[in-house]
């Protein structure tokens, strides 16, 4: 299960396409959220880009759809350099609209991320006899900018999706951890864990990881204090 678009190209490639959004976060007076424009896009991009990563697409280009104005523009475009500026893809191409026409009382973004997949490259399997944890910690709204000591890193992130010791990742959204790895796991087991398991993933400050017991330790050095492990009630 991922939040992809993927449709086929060629014989051999795939079209792969993501996208986040948000709507009243950023500098306005009427925005629910106050933040500056570059952290609302930063993490607009965090979502497209995990989502593309775990369905084993590679990013080609960056669209965003501004409600915000044209002096947000530029902020955007910081917020999702910012965002890759640490992964092998920083100077992918950004283009996009802004809404100048009519002005907006509250800040809105939408941001798609357009990339590739060869049609062997697959997701692989659960078999289910893989552990489970979680790495980084669920926040939303304000919890991102006052504890962004517990998110996880996108290095991180590519580091253990890249690893062969790693069967699988899935992000973890609005749903929440339960639900997200009932929707990736289509099983039905009730999670435990020191984290708030039902509660809003907000924009992927978190993801879920499987792996096999022998291979526990070596995630758990490179994870650190971002490690979660989950228990599952049988």
């Amino acid at each position: 299960m991922t939040d992809a678009v993927i449709t086929a190209l060629t014989e051999n490639k795939e079209l792969v396409i993501t996208s986040d959004n948000s709507g009243a976060i950023g500098e306005k007076d009427h925005d629910e959220v106050h933040v500056p424009n570059h952290v609302v896009s930063y993490y607009a991009c965090r979502v497209a880009f995990m989502d593309l990563i775990t369905a084993r697409g590679i990013p080609h280009a960056i669209v965003m759809q501004n409600f915000t104005g044209e002096q947000a523009w530029s902020d955007y475009v910081k917020g999702v350099q910012a965002c890759l500026e640490n992964t092998p893809f920083h100077q992918i191409p950004i283009t996009g609209s802004t809404e100048s026409n009519f002005p907006l009382t509250q800040s809105g973004l939408g941001l798609t991320i357009i990339g590739t997949k060869t049609t062997s490259s697959k997701r692989k399997r659960l078999q289910g006899n893989e552990k489970f944890a979680v790495i980084g910690t669920p926040l939303v709204g304000n919890e991102v900018i006052e504890q962004e000591n517990k998110i996880a890193p996108i290095k991180l992130f590519l580091q253990l999706t890249q690893m062969n010791e790693v069967v699988d990742v899935q992000p973890v959204g609005s749903k929440g951890i339960q639900s997200e790895w009932a929707i990736w796991t289509k099983r039905t087991d009730q999670l435990a864990s020191k984290l708030a398991i039902e509660k809003s993933g907000g924009p992927a400050t978190s993801f879920l990881i499987a792996y096999h017991q022998n291979n526990e330790q070596q995630i758990k050095k490179i994870a650190g204090e971002y490690f979660h492990e989950l228990y599952i009630c049988k």
